[in-house]
């Protein structure tokens, strides 16, 4: 062979090659045929959720020829921050809280989603899921809650008798709390306040303040203060300062546990070292000075939103607010590990589990008689900081009592109300 020939036959074996790898690297996850396009998302899902939801991604690709570049951190806040300032922000971002999108969308950052999402679909959802925000004079729908959280629960032991736990809850010992979560420290004292106004005052004055329009330290604001720091001694509350949430809750199994209550969402059964043990209460039978014929219950969200509006971004921003998707979320959880629930009413309870308290769980997220939304979440940013720090100092030092802790965080929110770029919502309940 010549040499000229042995160099036409070396240059062919290479293009071949080159084309093989670009064929492939084309292809991505999709089976062989060819992307048609690609799709940033940002959430906070990592470790074996992430997998699950990634995995309900990957379905998305392979029928949608739509390649999914995700990822996962439990720096949400701060990474979606620093790539908004920076001009890359993801085409679609799921935020932990009302209150982020309703300042992106405020910012003139998100595509609005009533010309994305069909009316049909959105109609599976309660309002409150399906966040609108006046932007420019217009209310326009910024967010779906692809998966949602019940936290007006307290979690027991199943062997304890539901007739004991009147008699525990009224022992500020017996309840299981911390307060401590990284950057987040405090949220889980939120979450008390916010559920004690709830079922003592009612969704009407819950939804006043969670939206701006009712002061901190209005006198029904004292009460709650008030029922929550003298339920716990001086002992009791230092120890829930230097407590992580994520470990407050092992307390509630096995014999001779010093705590056999907890105040927590949905959520936290999952991280429990014996989940098919934990069983729950609605909190209006529990917490001190609660109405007992409550039905209200407080919720939490997170919100798929979009920060790029491209055919593929809409294609997936569609896709994950259906209940397609979300069954197949649920699919790709691990084997044993608690599946998410979701407040879409097309996704059947039993997609949860056949498990009595999932199920329960679940019903509840579409069925109660009034859902409000985390008043926290909904709040800007400045004012739900400030709510976590004096939610510490004031277990600190309950003995103090609540008022000048109020009047600080009253000031904070008259600040906040003619500022620009601090949005309130207009409603957290429906």
């Amino acid at each position: 062979m010549s040499a000229a020939a042995r160099s036409r036959n070396v240059t062919a074996v290479g293009l071949s090659l080159w084309l093989l790898v670009l064929a492939v690297v084309g292809a991505g996850d999709l089976g062989g045929r060819q992307s048609r396009g690609t799709v940033s998302v940002l959430a906070t899902w990592t470790g074996e959720e992430g997998d699950a939801f990634r995995d309900m991604l990957d379905t998305f690709s392979r029928t949608h020829r739509i390649h999914v570049d995700y990822q996962g951190t439990t720096a949400l806040r701060e990474v979606l921050s620093s790539e908004v300032d920076a001009g890359t922000p993801p085409d679609i971002a799921v935020l932990p809280s009302s209150g982020e999108l309703a300042a992106y969308a405020a910012a003139g950052r998100l595509t609005p989603l009533d010309g994305v999402v069909p009316a049909r679909q959105r109609a599976a959802y309660e309002r409150l899921w399906t966040p609108r925000v006046r932007v420019g004079g217009t209310m326009r729908t910024y967010g779906v809650a692809i998966k949602a959280d019940l936290k007006s629960i307290v979690w027991y032991d199943a062997r304890r008798r539901p007739g004991e736990l009147p008699a525990l809850a009224a022992d500020g010992r017996r309840w299981c709390v911390g307060m401590g979560g990284d950057a987040t420290s405090g949220w889980p004292g939120t979450d008390w306040i916010e559920d004690l106004l709830l079922q003592q005052q009612g969704e009407d004055v819950y939804q006043r303040w969670a939206t701006g329009r009712l002061a901190w330290d209005d006198p029904r604001m004292v009460r709650v203060w008030k029922s929550w720091g003298t339920l716990f001694g001086a002992a009791d509350a230092k120890r829930a300062l230097v407590t992580d949430f994520r470990a407050a809750g092992r307390g509630l199994f096995g014999t001779g546990q010093p705590c056999a209550l907890e105040h927590q969402g949905s959520f936290i059964r999952g991280g429990y070292p014996s989940p098919s043990r934990a069983d729950f209460a609605f909190s209006a039978g529990l917490l001190p000075g609660a109405d007992r014929r409550s039905t209200a219950r407080e919720v939490s969200g997170d919100f798929a939103a979009m920060f790029g509006d491209s055919p593929q971004a809409r294609e997936l921003m569609r896709y994950l607010a259906s209940a397609t998707a979300q069954r197949a979320w649920a699919k790709h959880s691990a084997s044993g590990r608690t599946r998410p629930f979701f407040a879409n009413r097309e996704v059947p309870p039993d997609v949860q589990s056949h498990d009595r308290v999932t199920r329960q769980i679940a019903r509840a997220l579409r069925e109660s008689g009034s859902l409000c939304l985390d008043a926290s979440d909904a709040m800007p940013t400045r004012m739900r900081l400030a709510f976590q720090r004096a939610v510490l100092e004031y277990l600190s030092d309950t003995g103090s009592g609540p008022t000048r802790l109020l009047r600080s965080l009253e000031r904070v929110r008259e600040g906040i109300r003619g500022e620009p770029g601090g949005p309130w919502l207009s409603t957290v309940c429906g």
